[in-house]
């Protein structure tokens, strides 16, 4: 893949265009795994929108999948890194889209994102499926707590070293970067990058009674379930594909959004956490 600019933007494509690019590319993983015996379930609000509506939260735009990690691994293994006409990135320190989860990127595709909390210019990047790995967690919520916490930590000190010197969402937020932002560049990305990948791994998800995702932006603790109750599979129907789900995905979406998460929020809620514009590729002159 290469680096996306505002010169890679073609003609604009509208969201019913990006989601048909992310069904087929769901798609195309569902078939490796479905072949080889790989478990995947819909995840956070792309499950909400399958248990809800059968297919896109009708605000959405953006679809998540959870694999446990060692399901990830072989995805990657099988597959070396593509998927039908589709680009695999695993979790790594140095590359062009940094993630700490795997990706599928759709290179067709160039999404432009003019949200960000610390970097103020748009960037650009290929339209992509979010691959969460499920990890190993610890036996009491006490001991989960502080693990979260210490993945917290590192996240911090990426957060203050990138983007501008006078960032976050509220003063404090803003003055613990500006003092960390030194020390975060001195010892550099690479060193955290990869603290939070021994964090993420340090529970087998094979010894563990709970297990959770620890890379999604969003949730935290609310991930973390009972192993036997989340990995038995059911399915659901996400617009035009059947896929996996978790059995107990009331207890899942319940402990994310809420006793409530069937009700449909007030109109003022309806809205994507995205900023994207989306265009077809196109090269460079």
């Amino acid at each position: 893949m290469i680096k996306l600019s505002k010169k890679n933007c073609g003609l604009e494509l509208t969201t019913d265009e990006l989601r048909e690019s992310q069904l087929k590319m769901l798609n195309e993983i569902i078939k490796v795994c479905e072949k080889n015996n790989l478990n995947y379930y819909l995840s956070g609000g792309t499950l909400l929108g399958a248990i809800r509506h059968e297919g896109f939260i009708p605000w959405d735009d953006d679809i998540d999948i959870n694999m446990p990690r060692k399901d990830c691994v072989k995805l990657q293994e099988i597959t070396q890194g593509k998927i039908g006409e589709y680009y695999l990135q695993k979790p790594e320190p140095i590359t062009i889209y940094e993630a700490e989860s795997w990706r599928l990127y759709d290179s067709k595709i160039v999404i432009e994102n003019s949200i960000s909390k610390t970097i103020k210019i748009p960037y650009y990047m290929p339209s992509f499926i979010d691959i969460f790995p499920i990890e190993g967690l610890p036996e009491t919520m006490k001991d989960t707590e502080k693990h979260y916490k210490k993945l917290r930590i590192n996240r911090v000190m990426i957060n203050s070293m990138r983007g501008n010197i006078w960032h976050g969402s509220s003063l404090i937020a803003k003055l613990v970067h500006l003092l960390l932002r030194p020390i975060a560049k001195i010892i550099g990305y690479k060193f955290w990058y990869n603290n939070i990948q021994k964090i993420v791994t340090k529970y087998s998800f094979d010894d563990c009674e709970y297990i959770g995702v620890m890379t999604a932006p969003v949730h935290t603790i609310e991930e973390r379930v009972k192993k036997e109750e989340y990995i038995p599979q059911i399915k659901v129907k996400f617009e035009n594909l059947i896929v996996n789900a978790p059995k107990n995905y009331d207890t899942y979406l319940s402990q994310l959004y809420g006793n409530d998460y069937m009700d449909i929020p007030p109109k003022e809620k309806q809205k994507s956490h995205h900023g994207f514009k989306i265009y077809e590729f196109k090269e460079e002159e």
